[in-house]
């Protein structure tokens, strides 16, 4: 997140015109340009095909669309009755909109109709506002990875989700 006081003022409420679907291939630019604003894209989106499969052991991309546009991502893997949070982002201008909150919530509804029972991930643990939308949405830390993240060399905290019935 920028540093920049104004970039923390909240700004117009987002459309109710949201929706979370799976991804598609025809996503891959759009998805791929906003892990790149989030400094989360290791390879072009391109290079990597969005997968539909749930089968155990997959990545799926999960989007959040908005007036036709995908606006924000969450990748994940399938581990059977766990799941991995690969990454989360959302477009720049549609922060601070209530739409990674969104999005998280409508993942987490989705891996608890398939019984997966456990969520895990990785976040920067100078990443405040993650750290925080995650706690409220029950996560808690589990551990820290020292130096798990580059450009800047970064510990990450380990968070988990059990997620009830």
């Amino acid at each position: 997140m920028p540093a920049d006081p104004e970039s923390r003022t909240p700004r117009a409420a987002p459309s109710d015109d949201r929706i979370f679907r799976e991804g598609r291939a025809s996503d891959g630019a759009a998805i791929g340009e906003i892990l790149t604003e989030a400094a989360l894209l290791n390879q072009a989106a391109e290079e990597s095909p969005i997968e539909t499969a749930t089968s155990i052991g997959s990545t799926v991309v999960h989007v959040c669309e908005c007036a036709g546009k995908v606006i924000g991502v969450v990748q994940w893997r399938n581990l059977g009755e766990e799941a991995e949070v690969l990454d989360v982002a959302v477009a720049t201008k549609h922060r601070r909109q209530g739409n990674a909150r969104f999005l998280l919530g409508k993942f987490l509804e989705l891996i608890r109709r398939r019984g997966i029972r456990d969520v895990f991930l990785e976040v920067r643990e100078s990443n405040a506002p993650a750290i925080a939308l995650y706690r409220n949405l029950g996560f808690s830390a589990r551990g820290r990875r020292p130096n798990y993240y580059q450009h800047p060399q970064e510990d990450a905290l380990l968070l988990h989700l059990k997620i009830s019935d």
